[in-house]
Formats: structure tokens, sequence, C-alpha cells
């Protein structure tokens, strides 16, 4: 009896625990958050998108360069000897005005060159006149007149004027006017040993000191006139066409506070094979320039009416732009009138289209998007 009743408790039992085991799994399976049944199906992306506004876009260009002296002076010797000390040494910083001695070189030895053959000169002209009162009368008061000006130093006076061919013939058979540019020759090499300010500026750069000897070539240092400053720059030529000469600037520098104003007076003819640009020359106005400063700005080049800007990232290959349609992306084509390092100018779509900013990856016409306002736009 004992044992019956044992197996019918082990049976009980055992019902009882499955009846548990079921109840404990539904509880389970139902506190289980439900799952999407199309978990595999993509979800709409978020797009930053701004609404065109067909209308007039100001077209600026990019430009980086560097101010230099139009008015510069590499200053090389055309002659040899040594340098002489002068009233100021040509020293970096150093300002001279116009006409002032940068240089001075010892002309010791071309001036008694000068010397002796303005002597023999005279020695001939000597010899010569008693000979014109017989040959040609009507000539020889003017050439008595001309000896009675030369010194033995000093600059010769300037040559009576021949009036005829005899006269001419007559001179040069007697070796006078061979000597008389010999001489003038002399001087002019003798102006060479002087080296002058040919403008008011400053020294940028000396090479030489006192007592260098110097020789023909050498050179001895750079002059700029400070005040003929103008910034050399580039252009592609993708921009040319939005480029002319009259366009301002606005430019600025990283290293240096303030902004400066500038205007484009001559643009290049070549095309640098290398770089595909074009040299644009800009006169730059404002306090503070100096030889040498790097300066960046952007050409205000003009105005491209009935069309907008884009980032330059948005546009896609072969000119197409996306736009949300219905909440998905539908790609269109647009014409690109201008592109810049950040913007691009377009032109093909109507006022209140939704254009997409972003570079998407993996983007495709259908995708489903949330458009979201660009904050930068």
């Amino acid at each position: 009896m004992n044992d019956l009743f044992k197996r019918r408790l082990t049976v009980v039992l055992g019902l009882l625990l499955m009846i548990g085991g079921v109840v404990t799994c539904n509880k389970l399976v139902s506190s289980r958050p439900a799952t999407e049944r199309h978990a595999g199906r993509e979800g709409a992306r978020a797009v930053r998108t701004f609404t065109v506004a067909n209308g007039a876009v100001n077209v600026q260009v990019p430009v980086t360069g560097r101010l230099q002296a139009t008015d510069r002076m590499v200053i090389n010797a055309e002659v040899s000897g040594a340098l002489l000390r002068t009233e100021r040494a040509f020293r970096e910083g150093t300002s001279f005005r116009k006409g002032e001695v940068l240089f001075r070189i010892d002309d010791g030895e071309v001036r008694a060159q000068i010397n002796s053959q303005q002597s023999a000169f005279i020695r001939t002209l000597v010899q010569l006149v008693p000979d014109m009162r017989i040959d040609l009368p009507g000539s020889v008061e003017k050439w008595e007149r001309f000896l009675g000006q030369i010194p033995v130093e000093g600059p010769l006076p300037t040559i009576p004027e021949v009036l005829d061919e005899q006269e001419r013939n007559y001179l040069a058979g007697r070796g006078v006017l061979d000597q008389y540019y010999s001489i003038r020759a002399l001087y002019e090499r003798s102006a060479k040993y002087v080296i002058r300010a040919p403008f008011d500026g400053v020294v940028t750069e000396g090479m030489v000191e006192p007592g260098t000897i110097v020789t023909p070539g050498m050179r001895l240092g750079t002059f700029i006139a400070p005040a003929s400053l103008e910034m050399e720059t580039a252009v592609g030529v993708s921009e040319l066409a939005f480029t002319h000469v009259g366009d301002t600037l606005r430019l600025w520098s990283s290293d240096r506070s303030g902004d400066w104003s500038g205007r484009i007076v001559r643009i290049g003819e070549g095309i640098d094979p290398n770089t595909q640009s074009v040299k644009v020359f800009v006169k730059v106005e404002g306090p503070d320039q100096r030889d040498g400063l790097y300066l960046e700005g952007v050409i205000r080049a003009g105005v491209i009416d009935s069309a907008f800007a884009v980032p330059r990232a948005a546009l896609l290959d072969r000119g197409g732009l996306y736009v949300v349609q219905d909440s998905a992306l539908t790609a269109v084509q647009v014409d690109v009138l201008h592109q810049g390092v950040e913007e691009s100018i377009v032109r093909g779509l109507s006022d209140g289209r939704l254009v997409v900013t972003d570079r998407m990856s993996g983007a495709y016409d259908g995708l489903r998007v949330v458009p979201i306002q660009d904050p930068s736009r």
C-alpha cells in the first residue's frame, strides 16, 4: 500500500514540475521585447539639406601670395677695383634718397688713363690748328676756341659741329675724332665707379664691405622702394574668366592683425604647364606693408545671376546633385558655372527644392531619408 502511494505521489510531483516549467517558459517569452517583423529593412537616414533660392551670387576666388617691391634693383658691379668707404655703409635697413651714393669703387687707374689720353688729344689739336689756317681757314676759329676750353683734368667740352664732308675727312684723317670719342668712352666707364640710388629706397641685402675687391658681374646687394609693393599670385584656368584687371580684393595675414585692400593691375598671358594657373599681380593698399609678407585673400570677381551656391563636396560626378523628393533621394543634373575651393555656383533647379549638402556614401536614387536643415546655410 505504501509503495502504491509513493508511485502516485511521484507521478503527481512530476506533472506539477512539468506544468510549472511550461508556465515559467510562457512568462519568459511574454516578457521579451517584441522584435520588428521586418528587422532587415533599412531605416530612413537623416541628411542635411537647404532650400534653393535662386538669385545673384558673388563670385569669390581665393588667392595667396607674397608682397614684392616693383621698384627693386639688384646691384652688380660693372667694373673692377677696391670698394671705398662712403658716408653711409650699404647695410640692410639703411635708407637712401634718390641720387645719394650707394657704392664708390676706386677709379684711380681709369682717371690716369683719361688724363693721359686728354693730354695727347690737346697735343694733337695744338699741331692741327696751324695746318687748318691753310687747309680749312673757315673752320679754324671754332677749333681754336674748342682747344682753349679743354682742361688737362676734367670733362671734355662738346666737340664743334662738323659742317661738311671735307672738314669731317680732314679731322678723321688726323685722328681727332678717334681720340675724342675714346676719351668720351673712358668718361662713360669712369661713371660706373660710382653707383647712386635710382629712387628713394632702403637696402634689403648688403653683401660686401669697404675694402672688398670687386669684379665685373659681382653682386653687391639689393635696393628696393618700400612704397612700391604688389602681390604676385595665381588663379586657375577655370577661374580666369571671372578675373579681370580692376577687380578688388580683401587681404589678410595669419601672422599679423588687420586687413588690406587690393586691386588687380596686371594679368599674365602664359599658363604654367605644371599648375595650369595664370599669374595675377595685385596692387596692395594699407599700412604696415613689408616686402616678403605672406597674404591670403579673395578676389571679388563679379556676380552670376539666377544661380545658387552649394558646398563643393555636395556635387556628384558629372555635375549632379541629390535632392529630396517624397522623402527619398533623387539625383538631378545641374549646370556648374563656377567651382571654388569650398563652394560651387550652379544653375538648373527651381526655388524651393531641397538640396542635400552632405557627401553621402552608399547613396542611391530612392534611398529613404529624413531632411534636416543645414545649420551652416
